[in-house]
């Protein structure tokens, strides 16, 4: 999910530059969203006492309420649902009270087609602009029922990868000014910066030369898992990753070396 996604940045320093120099996954890269594969995955809205419950049918689920309030999601996160007319919901999220995003969804006509737009605040102080389209699988009217992600128009973003030391790492997603540092033996390595859940952690081991595992927990829980190849010829690093339980609703982002 977005705010667990994982961006990738080795650091050179001192004796690392040469191991750098020598890394597959050294180098820029840049999401080539025309080859990478971000839809399938799938959700479910539940009429609760006095409201919703969101669910990913795995690891995240939280009860909503339509009154405009700040209410708790996950990690440190709260989510303000509001109607916006017939059919129509805006979600303000926050993290420490700061705005994150601002989501508007809206129901078609028939009530199959689900549409949500995001406007993402960074903390680089820029702004995007995201959307994805749900296709209603089952359920009734309004937002009750499971939704498959069938279009997705997220932003695109670069990744700077070197190696400071042999069986070491540094991540990070500089936009977001979040970064992970630890080893590649599968040890866990927490994430810092303004965005990063509290406790939240990554563990990456190297699996060959061109492939690291990797996955992405909070507070002892794991929210998702998947690998990190890099091609033969070193072009095309890719990262597929799905939350536990759902493998079958990957998601492929695939990176063209700059």
């Amino acid at each position: 999910m977005r705010a667990l996604a994982l961006a990738v940045i080795l650091l050179t320093s001192g004796s690392g530059t040469a191991l750098a120099a020598h890394s597959p996954f050294a180098g820029t890269w840049k999401l080539d969203l025309a080859k990478s594969k971000l839809t399938g995955d799938t959700l479910t809205y539940s009429k609760i006492p006095g409201g919703l419950r969101y669910s990913n049918g795995s690891t995240v689920a939280y009860d909503i309420t339509m009154d405009g309030k700040d209410h708790p999601t996950m990690f440190d996160r709260t989510a303000a649902w509001s109607n916006d007319g017939k059919n129509a919901w805006t979600t303000v999220t926050k993290a420490h009270g700061v705005v994150m995003s601002r989501t508007h969804r809206s129901l078609s006509a028939d009530g199959k087609t689900l549409t949500a737009t995001y406007v993402e605040s960074r903390p680089d102080g820029s702004t995007v602009r995201e959307s994805d389209t749900f296709t209603r699988t089952s359920g009734g009217a309004g937002l009750v029922g499971t939704w498959k992600n069938t279009g997705a128009k997220p932003a695109s973003f670069v990744m700077n990868i070197s190696i400071p030391a042999s069986g070491r790492f540094e991540i990070a997603y500089p936009a977001d000014k979040t970064s992970v540092s630890g080893k590649t033996d599968g040890s866990a390595a927490p994430f810092t910066g303004p965005t990063a859940p509290p406790g939240a952690t990554s563990h990456v081991k190297a699996a060959g030369p061109r492939r690291w595992m990797i996955d992405g927990t909070a507070k002892g829980k794991t929210y998702f898992t998947g690998d990190i190849t890099v091609s033969a010829d070193g072009k095309t690093l890719t990262r597929t990753t799905w939350v536990p339980g759902k493998a079958l609703e990957k998601t492929v982002e695939v990176f063209d070396r700059a």
